[in-house]
């Protein structure tokens, strides 16, 4: 005949409990040191860059426009675009030159597919060709930055 086992109850519920204090203590103890170096690690440029004081800004308004795409499939943007300059003389010489920056920005956006725009390498070189196209046209300063602040494609 079969020997029949016997199970101490209170030896299996403590060892149970074992189990699930040492699954949660590593659990913790994992978090925590994850948690540490995320917040030590250098987060892209943000931690090789320090603030700076924003400069002058001037509005081109906002551009609804067709972009580049098949005549079947219409797609269109809706943006509102500030530039940031290096002083209020090159704001000055912003406001003077409007018509020919914002046919500038106008000929740079319809360029791109809406493909273009939907990627982060894509907003960074629009903004980048941007900056060029203005800087361009400035004699007086520079631009500085660009900033998108609507932006809307469909």
């Amino acid at each position: 005949m079969a020997k029949k086992v016997e199970v101490d109850v209170k030896l299996l519920i403590i060892a149970i409990a074992l189990v699930i204090l040492a699954t949660v203590g590593s659990a913790f103890a994992t978090y925590l040191i994850f948690r540490g170096s995320a917040a030590d690690a250098p987060q892209g440029s943000e931690a090789t860059t320090t603030k700076r004081e924003m400069g002058p800004t001037h509005g081109l308004g906002e551009f609804t426009l067709n972009l580049l795409s098949p005549p079947a499939q219409r797609r269109f943007i809706r943006t509102e675009i500030v530039l940031e300059a290096s002083s209020k003389k090159a704001v000055e010489e912003l406001e003077n030159r409007m018509p020919q920056i914002r046919d500038a920005v106008i000929t740079l956006i319809r360029a791109r597919t809406a493909e273009d725009l939907s990627t982060q390498a894509g907003m960074e070189s629009l903004r980048f060709d941007i900056l060029e196209a203005t800087n361009e046209l400035v004699t007086k300063g520079e631009v500085t930055d660009v900033f998108f602040i609507d932006l809307i494609i469909q």
